[in-house]
């Protein structure tokens, strides 16, 4: 999906309670150019690249269980992080000029096919959503939230909620969970208790919303 440009790693420290002065100066330099690593990685992964090659998977996916998805089954969307978007704008039938990301043409017909193109989707901690992004959504959406997110800030969650009950009319729901870090809800260990329940809890969500619809 990344085109073999996988996001950068990060460097290990060894973990101390009290780390020197010069330790301390040598993580925050780490943990900077982390981010602009991580930023220009972001630049490079844009939906215009990416989501070609989800409509691919979701077309073979048709194709494989073609009996179910006639039957009202259909094509469902979880994303994390980055995947967040790229499940927000699959929920959307918005045909604007200035967001093409949700078409898709038809390579015989050459008709150009019309979102959504999941059946419902489950969000998490999403990055770099714009309040264009809501626009023209279907398809239910479940939000996992975290609180004071920079890279899903509040003033945007905010606007999407107004606008999926004013505008879009499609079901939603959104939760955030406090005192947790940006991608606490993908699979990992963690030694706090509270973000080992938060993270069972998002799954449960997840897992719960995708099932009812």
């Amino acid at each position: 999906m990344f085109n073999n440009d996988p996001l950068p790693g990060s460097a290990t420290y060894s973990e101390e309670k009290d780390p020197s002065f010069l330790e301390q100066i040598k993580i925050k330099a780490a943990e900077t150019a982390k981010s602009f690593l991580i930023d220009m990685w972001l630049a490079r992964q844009t939906p215009e690249k990416v989501l070609p090659i989800i409509h691919k998977v979701i077309e073979a996916a048709k194709d494989e269980f073609a009996d179910a998805v006639a039957s009202g089954g259909g094509i469902y969307s979880a994303g994390y992080c980055f995947g967040g978007r790229i499940t927000l704008l699959l929920a959307s039938s918005e045909q604007s000029d200035t967001s093409l990301w949700g078409q898709q043409s038809d390579e015989e017909t050459g008709v150009l096919k019309k979102g959504p193109f999941i059946k419902a989707g489950a969000i998490a901690h999403a990055t770099l959503v714009g309040t264009d992004d809501f626009k023209g959504i279907e398809a239910p959406l479940t939000f996992v939230c975290v609180e004071n997110d920079q890279l899903f800030p509040k003033e945007t969650i905010e606007y999407g909620e107004k606008h999926l009950t004013e505008v879009s009319g499609a079901q939603h729901e959104f939760k955030t969970y406090s005192g947790v870090p940006h991608g606490f809800a993908i699979l990992g260990e963690y030694e706090a208790l509270n973000i080992k329940q938060a993270q069972a809890d998002a799954y449960q969500q997840m897992l719960a919303w995708l099932k009812t619809h």
